[in-house]
């Protein structure tokens, strides 16, 4: 699969569950300030909230965070060209390419102690910028479903390397290559692809 679709965040403003739980929890407080006697004892409306803020961090802990946007059109990874939304931008026409694609469905992102939200991540935290040659700059954000999606276009990333669009640190990073051996490997698959390259043009 070389097709991602491409996520547009909304501008708008969203309730979330933490805001929501926080928002009451410092109204409730004050009130309880206000009114002491209606509280009493404090101690106990205190209990109730932890309560409650445990019930819902646990709930929460396998369902993944709304979407915040839409996802329209597609970004396209191809040999020659990239594109984005049926615009075809070639990779002559491209300086350097920057991906950052270390999101997807279903990582665990939001388990920290304050938050009771949804622990899993959508999957839209992800971008590609296009340095073109005539100075203009493209980024946009993109879905991933699996963390080793971009293992399937590997040869087209390749490509991108051997025609310099694309350093050799990025694509052991966007490739998720981390240890000796994989990075070893790596090195090896673009030297035979090269190799492969010249005899064919000999």
């Amino acid at each position: 699969m070389n097709k991602f679709a491409i996520f547009k965040k909304s501008d708008k403003f969203y309730w979330s569950i933490n805001k929501i739980y926080y928002c009451s929890l410092f109204s409730l407080l004050g009130l309880g300030y206000i009114l002491e006697k209606i509280f009493k004892p404090i101690g106990l409306f205190f209990l109730y909230s932890a309560v409650i803020g445990i019930y819902l961090k646990i709930k929460n802990l396998f369902e993944i965070e709304p979407l915040r946007g839409t996802l329209e059109g597609n970004l396209i990874f191809e040999k020659e060209s990239i594109i984005i939304i049926n615009k075809h931008y070639p990779l002559d026409d491209i300086n350097k390419i920057k991906i950052s694609n270390d999101d997807y469905t279903g990582k665990l992102i939001n388990y920290t102690k304050g938050n009771i939200g949804p622990a899993l991540s959508n999957g839209t935290n992800n971008s590609i910028v296009i340095f073109l040659k005539s100075k203009e700059t493209i980024q946009i954000q993109f879905e991933l479903i699996n963390s080793n999606d971009f293992q399937k276009i590997k040869p087209i990333l390749i490509e991108y390397y051997l025609k310099g669009k694309i350093d050799f640190d990025e694509l052991t990073y966007v490739l998720g290559e981390k240890s000796s051996s994989d990075i070893r490997e790596l090195k090896e698959e673009i030297n035979k692809i090269r190799n492969t390259k010249k005899t064919l043009a000999t």
